[in-house]
C-alpha cells in the first residue's frame, strides 16, 4: 500500500513539473522597463520637435497597446500591462487615438499615463508646460 502512495506521488510530482504554468504576471522590474520604454517615446517626440522647430505628435492607442512618434516605427507594450491615458481636449486625435502634441519650444498639450500589472502602478505624466515627462510609482 505504501508503495502505490508513493508511486502516486511521484506521478503527481512529475505532472507538476511537466505541466505549462501560464505566467500571468509580471514583475517591478518589468513593468518600470515598460514605463521606461514610453517615456523615452515621449522625450524624443519632444527632442524632435525642438530639433526641427515643428510640430511632432507622439500617438498613443492604448487598446491596441501601441506607441508612435511622427514618422518612426511604433512601440508595442507588453499585453499584460493595462495603459490608461488621459490627455487635455487640447491634444489631438490621430487615427482614432489620442495623441500627445509637442511644439517647437519644448511645450505639449500634457497628458498622465497609468501602466498597470499586477496590482502594481507607475505613473507617466507630461507637463503641458515643459513638457517634462516625470514617472513615479503609485
Amino acid at each position: 500500500m505504501l508503495d502505490v502512495v508513493a508511486a502516486l506521488a511521484v506521478v503527481a510530482l512529475a505532472a507538476f513539473v511537466i505541466m505549462p504554468h501560464p505566467r500571468s504576471s509580471i514583475g517591478v522590474a518589468e513593468l518600470s522597463a515598460e514605463a521606461v520604454r514610453i517615456s523615452g517615446e515621449f522625450r524624443k517626440g519632444r527632442t524632435t520637435a525642438i530639433s526641427t522647430g515643428g510640430v511632432v505628435d507622439v500617438t498613443v492607442d492604448a487598446g491596441n497597446h501601441r506607441i508612435q512618434v511622427d514618422g518612426a516605427n511604433p512601440i508595442s507594450v507588453r499585453q499584460e500591462v493595462v495603459l490608461d491615458w488621459i490627455t487635455s481636449d487640447r491634444c489631438p486625435i490621430r487615427d482614432g487615438s489620442r495623441a500627445l502634441r509637442f511644439l517647437a519650444d519644448g511645450r505639449s498639450c500634457g497628458g498622465v499615463m497609468t501602466l498597470s500589472a499586477s496590482g502594481r502602478e507607475i505613473e507617466l505624466r507630461v507637463d503641458w508646460l515643459t513638457g517634462r515627462v516625470e514617472m513615479s510609482p503609485k
